[in-house]
């Protein structure tokens, strides 16, 4: 439970406190009349009226002093309206070094120093970041402390922070400096999300410096563009003992994970054996981050690569880059290129794609220009080949990203005629209910590793247990604790439990609330086929990390003998592929979820 923020007290007075020190005043105002009238009925209500108003203080009584109080408190309200206005950035100051524990510290704004050293040539952000700044400190303060330093923050921001109980530090500072002003040596967490990549690294070894003496803080470290952090090795800037310490994260990436956890690629043919085509529309660093994740996570029932086809006026040049990234791509996703400009595409393009002789499922179309998305997006959903014909096939369902300041295509969703089949997806924009935006969500889930940590507790465990049967045998490298993990294995266990959905979607099943729906167990085959699944997006994951085959597993070179297809692996070696979507299953689970038929909690519902 949050600790009272005596900020949000005061700002609630701030807003509050006049109307509801009139509302009582006039209150007793009334009560002293209707009193004063009562005790001298030779007063008409004018006189009343009068004694009450000419009643000093020291000699009211009744309703009347209880006005007086009143009348006093609203003084006391005035000045505390003056201390708001004049002083109220000082208490924030106060409060963060001296007061906050526990808490988040996000660093963000551009440096007081120096400008941003943008990469030559990038693109502008999808949204600014110290809009996602304050998105985020407004998600995270509904479930802990958040110090928030952003520097030359307008007044709008500052009141609205205010209100949620997120301290803010709004004045320019060096770093360290403003490590010790957020009170970074008491945290758990620090988001670094300045402009500049190059400040955020600064921040993350100022905050892992022992100077600073806080060993159990983490660091989460913003780099862009999505060029520079393929080729950011934090073990050129950190000392080895700190990187597990450490996280990089960037923008592009969070809104393509969050695009496909939201509009799952394999949707329209998850229990089919039919392979999933996706027509990707703008190949920028969104397109590229789409790509890559697909090839992650990309492992269906059909056991078919993933096609992607690729749509944008530089896509061969980008596409060269990103192999160039990831050698491995070409191994999980079959790509296919169309280098033409966005505006140029027209009837002869659409029947391509439509056409293909394996049917388009999915279509992202995430250029950063909102009316070129709009106009594709619209040109696509009119398209005959859209259509399918008597339901043999279900169309292909449009995502459209809607880019920071956009307007047309969220009254294109809202109003236009679609059928249902246009998504769009607003990384900026918060939910109505008061749901952080997509990119901030997308960013807590990234943040929130619960399921991935007691997976790999659970590894531990099993890990110790053969070694207690094995006379001689040692240690797994991973078999640590969390906080010693480095971030390759933490991110092994993270995609693990993330591809649960995916598995689930390729046997019909869902998740439900015990006792709303009836118990669907896997059967011996279904478990088989998501171990194959399972083994493929653990292959895929270390081969795009670098990893290739060889005799015996060495953690130096990358080299692993189990890097071939499921049917060539060792009983042993497949048990452990069952046993680990076993665990996630039960992970997932929990004490108060049963494993049934998707759609059939709507079924129980409504018998």
């Amino acid at each position: 439970m949050n600790r009272v923020n005596p900020r949000k007290t005061l700002v609630f007075v701030q807003m509050h406190g006049l109307l509801v020190m009139l509302a009582l005043t006039a209150g007793a105002f009334v009560l002293a009349v209707a009193q004063a009238a009562a005790s001298a009925p030779e007063l008409s209500l004018w006189g009343a009226f009068a004694a009450t108003v000419t009643t000093d203080g020291e000699n009211a009584k009744g309703w009347a002093k209880v006005m007086h109080v009143l009348l006093t408190a609203s003084l006391g309200w005035a000045a505390l309206r003056v201390y708001m206005s004049a002083v109220g950035l000082r208490w924030d100051t106060f409060a963060a070094r001296r007061l906050a524990r526990r808490h988040v510290v996000i660093v963000a704004g551009r440096s007081p120093v120096e400008a941003p050293m943008a990469a030559d040539g990038a693109a502008a952000p999808l949204v600014g970041k110290s809009e996602l700044a304050v998105d985020l400190a407004l998600a995270l303060v509904e479930r802990q402390a958040v110090v928030l330093a952003l520097p030359g923050a307008d007044p709008a921001r500052m009141q609205r922070l205010w209100r949620a109980g997120v301290t803010v530090l709004s004045h320019d500072l060096g770093m360290p400096a403003v490590l010790e002003a957020a009170g970074a040596a008491r945290a758990t967490m620090l988001l670094a999300m300045r402009d500049a990549h190059a400040d955020n690294i600064v921040l993350a070894r100022a905050a892992l410096s022992p100077a600073l003496g806080n060993a159990a803080l983490r660091c989460n470290c913003m780099i862009e563009p999505l060029a520079l952090k393929r080729r950011i090795r934090l073990e050129d800037y950190l000392e080895p003992e700190t990187i597990a310490r450490v996280r990089t994260f960037n923008e592009s990436e969070l809104v393509a994970r969050r695009i496909l956890r939201d509009h799952p690629p394999d949707a329209p043919v998850a229990t089919r054996p039919r392979g999933v085509h996706l027509l990707l529309v703008g190949f920028g660093s969104v397109g590229q981050a789409i790509l890559v994740q697909v090839a992650r996570m990309g492992h269906y029932r059909s056991g078919l690569r993933p096609k992607v086809t690729a749509v944008d006026q530089h896509v061969k040049a980008r596409w060269r880059e990103v192999r160039e990234a990831h050698p491995a791509l070409v191994d999980w996703v079959q790509v296919e290129t169309e280098e033409t400009r966005i505006e140029d595409v027209g009837q002869a393009e659409l029947e391509r794609w439509m056409h293909d002789e394996r049917p388009v499922t999915m279509v992202y179309v995430c250029t950063k220009n909102e009316i070129a998305n709009l106009r594709i997006a619209r040109l696509l959903l009119a398209h005959p080949g859209a259509r399918p014909a008597a339901e043999v096939e279900p169309a292909p369902r449009v995502v459209a990203l809607d880019p920071l300041g956009g307007s047309v295509l969220g009254d294109f969703a809202s109003y236009g005629s679609h059928e249902g089949r246009f998504h769009l997806f607003s990384p900026a924009r918060a939910g109505d209910d008061g749901a952080p935006s997509a990119l901030a969500a997308g960013l807590l889930t990234e943040l929130d590793d619960e399921r991935a940590i007691l997976l790999h507790q659970d590894y531990c465990r099993r890990d110790d247990a053969e070694c207690q049967q094995t006379p001689g045998r040692k240690r797994g490298d991973a078999n640590r604790p969390w906080e010693d993990l480095p971030e390759t294995y933490r991110d092994a266990n993270r995609a693990s439990a993330d591809h649960l959905d995916v598995k689930l979607r390729a046997v019909g099943r869902m998740l439900a609330p015990k006792g709303s729906a009836a118990v669907a167990e896997l059967t011996a085959q279904e478990l088989e086929m998501l171990a194959r699944m399972e083994h493929d997006r653990w292959w895929a994951d270390r081969a795009l990390d670098g990893w290739r085959l060889g005799p015996e597993r060495d953690n130096a070179r990358k080299l692993h003998p189990n890097m071939v297809p499921y049917e060539q692996l060792a009983e042993k070696t497949r048990q452990l592929d069952r046993d680990n979507v076993q665990q996630v299953l039960q992970l997932a689970l929990g004490d108060d979820r049963v494993l049934a038929m998707a759609g059939s909690e709507h079924r129980s519902a409504a018998g």
